[in-house]
């Protein structure tokens, strides 16, 4: 994904707004693949802030996750703010100016005075990659499968009993206590 600062880089206090849609391939997270459902739409806006250009946005899409409890698969909407820094490398002449920027933040991107565009492709699949919950759930109130038989208790009502004891604890289901 390509933004557009030929425009901002030219003065400080320029701005620039920009709205961009494009799909994007499936993405790793852990052991699996994430699936965009629709395309990633960003929405931008680009300040120039003399030694570096902001970019302040949202990120609109949709992903294909599987649910932590149950495990079948549903959309997860995503609308998400977010926020970048775009500086000039040019302007970085020293070691030591490469130094001290980056103890200063890793959140930034770098571009040269002869680029128009700035690809944050990485950076927006960052974003998402952040966003996705660690336990996604298909609705807040999922019953998740059945210990004992498998099935889907959002789906049936199985009348599996779930008092499994430990075979090794039997002894103490029989002791009474006084």
């Amino acid at each position: 994904m390509q933004l557009y600062i030929g425009e901002v880089k030219r003065g400080t206090g320029r701005t620039f707004f920009d709205l961009q849609e494009e799909v994007f391939p499936s993405v790793r997270l852990g052991r699996e693949d994430v699936l965009f459902t629709q395309p990633v739409q960003i929405e931008v806006h680009l300040v120039n802030c003399g030694s570096e250009i902001l970019v302040e946005g949202r990120l609109r899409t949709a992903l294909l996750l599987h649910c932590a409890r149950c495990l079948e698969p549903f959309l997860y909407p995503m609308d998400i703010p977010f926020r970048l820094e775009l500086r000039n490398a040019s302007r970085l002449t020293r070691p030591s100016d490469f130094e001290a920027e980056a103890e200063e933040t890793v959140e930034v991107r770098y571009f040269t005075e002869e680029e128009n565009y700035v690809d944050v492709t990485q950076e927006i699949q960052e974003i998402v990659l952040l966003n996705v919950p660690m336990k996604p759930l298909c609705r807040p109130d999922c019953k998740g499968l059945c210990p004992v038989c498998g099935g889907n208790r959002n789906e049936v009502q199985c009348r599996c009993e779930e008092q499994e004891i430990d075979p090794r604890l039997v002894a103490l289901k029989r002791w009474k206590p006084g």
